[in-house]
């Protein structure tokens, strides 16, 4: 299989460290606006260096692409890539806004072409035990917390080019939520944005709250702050009659007061969505993926919702 990968930043090589191992696949293309960094990758994991996925369609056979670019990059990407019916994975977000998404979910449908989405958390082996769990025990509270430092990418700085931190960052929380407890819709947001000297420039809120209702009656109260020196907590959890588990990226925790115990994520969650993506394309199976792009679509809207009240109920203090 031959594939490209669309995108040269931070999160692109977790996917090229998996692909390039794996059997019968060929890396054969990268792209990014900066060619240096499309020449570093394609140095390290062969294939060809481009600065546009429309030259690296022309001048390569390609059965199925990765696309790891900012969010507010979405859009002629896929539009592409669908009129040439090459199935591609997609990093989340699905975009910074509602508009790019919403067109290439219609266009997918219509296809009917396999594409996968990146909430990589869905993939980590402790997932299952939690949904065995709350079959028998369900959440009645969703709390979920993004408490971290601002990266560093001056992209993410700017809510028309990240979607903000609701969008970009928390909405991995949103979506395990979703996926163990049910939709939710929205009761309450409040944002605000503070002066920031070394940010002079952002525009994104720096602290977000959401009061959420689930299907099965449970109350989420999701949380996000960009405003300190280094992560605090990227977490969900999920209260329970007579029990805490506390859903993080290495580990979920089962608290019943007298009993504790800790389960370690045992897998490389990237690892199984790319071979999960990698399978559903040989058996021309989209079941066998973790998270398609009409599912993910529908997490990106209730994170647009959270972030879109947000603003309707926003406080800004520059001062």
């Amino acid at each position: 299989m031959r594939i490209a990968m669309i995108g040269a930043g931070l999160f692109a090589p977790r996917h090229l460290d998996v692909l390039s191992a794996e059997p019968n696949v060929q890396v054969v293309g990268h792209v990014s606006p900066t060619l240096k960094l499309a020449a570093a990758a394609a140095q390290r994991y062969g294939g060809r260096a481009c600065t546009r996925t429309e030259d690296l369609l022309r001048h390569e056979e390609i059965d199925a692409a990765w696309v790891c670019v900012p969010p507010g990059s979405h859009g002629t990407i896929e539009q592409n890539l669908i009129e040439r019916r090459i199935p591609f994975f997609v990093e989340k977000p699905l975009a910074a806004d509602s508009e790019p998404a919403e067109t290439i979910a219609n266009a997918i449908a219509k296809s009917g072409l396999i594409v996968g989405v990146g909430y990589h958390w869905r993939a980590m082996d402790t997932i299952p035990e939690v949904k065995r769990t709350l079959a028998q025990n369900p959440a009645r509270l969703v709390l979920g917390a993004w408490h971290d430092a601002t990266p560093s990418p001056a992209w993410w700085r700017h809510q028309a080019t990240s979607g903000g931190q609701m969008v970009e960052q928390a909405t991995h929380l949103f979506d395990i939520a979703r996926s163990l407890v049910g939709e939710a819709e929205v009761i309450a947001t409040r944002a605000s944005r503070h002066a920031r000297p070394a940010y002079p420039d952002a525009d994104v809120a720096d602290v977000s709250t959401a009061l959420l209702l689930f299907e099965n009656g449970a109350t989420g109260v999701f949380t996000a702050t960009c405003l300190l020196n280094k992560v605090a907590a990227a977490q969900v959890q999920l209260v329970c009659e007579g029990l805490l588990i506390t859903i993080t990226q290495e580990r979920v925790a089962y608290d019943a007061g007298r009993e504790k115990r800790e389960v370690r994520t045992g897998n490389d969650p990237v690892l199984a969505e790319d071979r999960a993506f990698l399978r559903a394309l040989e058996r021309n199976d989209p079941t066998l993926l973790f998270c398609d792009y009409a599912e993910a679509l529908n997490t990106h809207r209730l994170c647009l919702k959270v972030r879109d009240s947000g603003e309707a109920h926003s406080a800004i203090n520059l001062f």
